[in-house]
C-alpha cells in the first residue's frame, strides 16, 4: 500500500503542475475560437503526454531518475541533465500520499470507505498545491469533490457514520453560501473580491464530506492556522498584501484531519456523544 502511494503521489504530482496549465490553455484557445482567431500551433499537453520531462532544460526525465521518493534524494534534489533545483514539493507530495494511504488501509482494509476516503485525501493534497502555487482552484478539481461527497454520503448511511444525503446537502449549500455571502459583503465595502471563487466550490465539497455539524469546525480551525500564518510572514516580511493569504491549503489540511478523526470518537464534546 506504500508502494500504491508512492505512485499516486508521484501522479499527484503531474497533476499539480500540468492541471493548471491545461486548463489555462483550454481556456485561451476557445476564447481565441469564440473571437475567429486561430490559435497557434502548440505540443499538446494533458496529465499523459509529453513525458515528464525538465521544466528548466525540457530534457525528457529518464525512468531512473522517476522513482517517486527514492529518485529525489539520489539526485540531492537537482536535475540530471542541468542540474537546476527539483522543487521539495515533488517529495512531500508522494511521502504523504504513501503515509495516507497506509493509515487509511490500516484503519479500513480493502474496502469502499477505502477507496472514498482515499480519493478525498489525495484530491485535497493536489488542491492544497494546486492553490497554494498558483493562487487558482480549477473547477475540474473542486467539482468533482461535490459529487464525490454527496455519493460518499449515500453509501455513509449504511456505515456507524453520522452524515446522510441532508447532512451532506445541507453542508454543502451552506458552504458555498457562507463564502458568497462573505466575499458579496467584502466586495461591497471594498470593491474587490477577497475570496477566490474556487473557495466557495471547496468549501461546498468540505461541507458534503464533512456534513454541516463539522463544518464550522474545519472553516474555524483553518482560519486560525491561516491568521497565524499570516502573522508569521508579516513578522519575517514575507507577507505580499497583493496575494494575501491563500486558503485552499489550510481547508484541505484540516479537511482531512477531520475526516481521518471524525471515526475515532476523538470529538465527542464537539458532536455531542
Amino acid at each position: 500500500m506504500v508502494v500504491l502511494g508512492l505512485v499516486l503521489g508521484s501522479f499527484l504530482n503531474v497533476v499539480i503542475t500540468r492541471l493548471p496549465m491545461k486548463v489555462e490553455r483550454d481556456e485561451r484557445h476557445l476564447s481565441l475560437q469564440q473571437l475567429n482567431i486561430e490559435p497557434p500551433d502548440v505540443t499538446p499537453l494533458n496529465l499523459a503526454w509529453p513525458p515528464s520531462f525538465c521544466p528548466n532544460c525540457r530534457a525528457p526525465i529518464r525512468w531512473r531518475h522517476n522513482i517517486p521518493l527514492l529518485s529525489w534524494f539520489i539526485l540531492r534534489g537537482r536535475c540530471a541533465s542541468c542540474d537546476s533545483p527539483i522543487s521539495i514539493r515533488y517529495p512531500l507530495v508522494e511521502a504523504t500520499s504513501a503515509l495516507l494511504l497506509f493509515v487509511l488501509f490500516i484503519s479500513y482494509g480493502p474496502s469502499l470507505e477505502f477507496c472514498f476516503k482515499a480519493f478525498f485525501c489525495l484530491s485535497l493534497i493536489a488542491v492544497a498545491y494546486i492553490d497554494w502555487e498558483t493562487g487558482w482552484l480549477p473547477d475540474v478539481a473542486t467539482i468533482p469533490l461535490i459529487g464525490a461527497g454527496l455519493l460518499y454520503s449515500v453509501f455513509a448511511m449504511t456505515t456507524s457514520v453520522a452524515l446522510g444525503p441532508s447532512d451532506a446537502i445541507i453542508g454543502a449549500v451552506a458552504g458555498y453560501g457562507l463564502f458568497w455571502l462573505l466575499n458579496f459583503a467584502y466586495r461591497s465595502l471594498t470593491g474587490r473580491n477577497g475570496l477566490g471563487f474556487g473557495d466557495f466550490k471547496l468549501v461546498a465539497a468540505l461541507g458534503a464530506w464533512l456534513g454541516w455539524v463539522l463544518l464550522p469546525l474545519n472553516l474555524l480551525i483553518a482560519a486560525l492556522l491561516a491568521f497565524a500564518f499570516g502573522m508569521y510572514m508579516v513578522v519575517v516580511g514575507t507577507y505580499q498584501r497583493d496575494i494575501g493569504i491563500r486558503f485552499a491549503p489550510f481547508l484541505s489540511v484540516v479537511g482531512i484531519g477531520l475526516l481521518l478523526t471524525r471515526d475515532l470518537d476523538l470529538l465527542p464534546m464537539y458532536l455531542g456523544g
